[in-house]
């Protein structure tokens, strides 16, 4: 035994050593991330459909039956209905309490998974939210199966969150490439490589739900799900490699995992970040009124569309899904390269902020499937904003803080589901009676302010990089006069 891992086991902690040699399995990650995306979003699309069906029949039990599956809307019903209303209102209540017991206990395990997994290693990170996923999807199978009541939905969406949640796996994923990769180009190729299979998990999953249910019904879906994360278990315990050495000694952790939330918050609060706290603190505003438009809003979408005057079924919706996240994840994304020729990341932010503003303002007033889709093109450069915040906080931050940083960043990612989803869909059931577009036109005045921020941002810091240009020019002709001297 040499004399560095004598002293390792003597401090009660396993030694790093060098980067593992890269095989196939390293590969494996892209593969998981893939599948997780696909399962996710078709067991989350059938049970959003499948709510409004269950609360149709649990309030109405006598209502003429539904157009098709997944549409709320009865045969020769042109205005909406006192019916329709009851039940829309009934399911964004539902979704109120969804997003509260999973994602108040995800914002807290988003905080620690990443301090864990540098302790206990990668593995870790994956397999906690995705046992926490299975255990959920299999309780929503019981309940659509038996058709049980939905409130014990709410038990498999705490469990999940309490594992951390969908979102941890996109956070182990990005850990583990960066374990495997160094920190140039390679890194770059390979995230790109993930965001892809994110876009492409998310367009899989919503183009093939529709035509799923209506071939079969909500319980294959969801099945298909549960296989789906049951296989992704044994994928993670026994082909995926672990990257990272388990480290011993309980002291060790419990102060790391306290050094780690404190150097998060340290980014906003820090004393000794003064000079650069405003920056942080404007950016993560930006980050927090957009995402509650991206990922706080979705359940209102979907009763936006099986509801008047669209009536969409589930194949409908599953299609516009698909076609909205290709043009965003992968099209609008891909644009990034082009748009940075002649734009800086504050300028990509402001266009996309533009672009949301106008998309969510179609959508408040449309009326036909062709107002909607345009809507979807006019606005799918709103997402574009939270990954230039993300670079630019990044670029703001050591290297040896990005991993609180994101870390950080995905908790108020987390949070922004949270709040979004409490806030738009009670927003929703209060106005569904007298204007439903009422909720878009509040998502557009998000937008608006963090257009304004982005803004106040952009104009401070180019102000500020004069200054100091000009306190850099002064210094050096004091230094210069002060050489002539002697």
């Amino acid at each position: 035994m040499s004399e560095e891992e004598t002293r390792g086991l003597l401090h009660g902690k396993a030694i790093q050593t060098s980067a593992p040699s890269i095989s196939w399995r390293h590969h494996m990650c892209g593969p998981i991330l893939f599948f997780h995306l696909f399962a996710f979003i078709m067991s989350y699309a059938t049970s959003g459909l499948y709510i409004p069906q269950y609360l149709s029949r649990k309030l109405y039990p006598t209502r003429t039956m539904p157009v098709s599956a997944g549409s709320i809307c009865i045969i020769n019903e042109t205005d909406i209905s006192p019916e329709s209303e009851n039940i829309q209102k009934e399911a964004a209540l539902f979704g109120i309490y969804t997003a509260l017991v999973s994602g108040i206990p995800a914002v807290i395990s988003n905080l620690l998974l990443g301090t864990f997994s540098d302790r206990f290693g990668r593995i870790f990170m994956f397999l906690a939210p995705t046992i926490g996923q299975m255990i959920s999807k299999t309780i929503i199978l019981f309940c659509v199966y038996y058709q049980f009541d939905i409130n014990y939905i709410l038990i498999g969406s705490a469990i999940e969150g309490v594992l951390g949640g969908y979102l941890a796996i996109l956070m182990a994923s990005f850990s583990y490439i960066a374990d495997i990769t160094e920190n140039n180009k390679q890194r770059s190729v390979a995230i790109t490589f993930l965001e892809i299979a994110v876009g492409v998990g998310a367009v899989v999953g919503r183009f093939s739900t529709g035509y799923f249910i209506k071939a079969t019904n909500y319980v294959w879906p969801i099945f298909t799900s549960c296989c789906i994360y049951a296989l992704l278990i044994f994928i993670i315990i026994s082909v995926l490699p672990e990257t990272r050495i388990p480290e011993t000694g309980y002291r060790s952790t419990q102060k790391s995992c306290l050094n780690y939330v404190t150097t998060i918050f340290s980014f906003y609060i820090s004393e000794s970040n003064k000079g650069e706290r405003w920056k942080y603190n404007i950016c993560i505003l930006i980050f927090f009124t957009t995402g509650i438009t991206v990922v706080g809003k979705s359940g209102v979408d979907l009763l936006y569309q099986i509801s008047q005057p669209f009536c969409w079924d589930s194949v409908k919706v599953g299609l516009y899904g698909a076609l909205s996240s290709l043009f965003q994840n992968v099209i609008c994304m891909g644009m990034i390269k082009i748009l940075h020729l002649c734009l800086s990341d504050e300028g990509v932010s402001i266009l996309g902020s533009l672009s949301g503003i106008a998309g969510f303002l179609i959508t408040a007033l449309a009326t036909t499937d062709v107002m909607l889709y345009i809507a979807a093109i006019v606005g799918g450069g709103g997402v574009l904003t939270l990954p230039m915040i993300r670079a630019i906080m990044s670029r703001m931050t050591s290297p040896d803080k990005q991993g609180a940083l994101f870390g950080g960043i995905s908790a108020v990612e987390t949070t922004c589901g949270i709040i979004g989803s409490l806030f738009f869909n009670s927003i929703y059931s209060h106005t569904v009676s007298f204007f439903r577009g009422t909720v878009y036109l509040v998502t557009a005045s998000c937008v608006l302010v963090s257009l304004l921020l982005l803004l106040i941002f952009t104009i401070c810091s180019r102000q500020t990089q004069t200054y100091k240009k000009v306190a850099e020019f002064d210094v050096k002709q004091q230094n210069d006069v002060f050489t002539k001297r002697h």
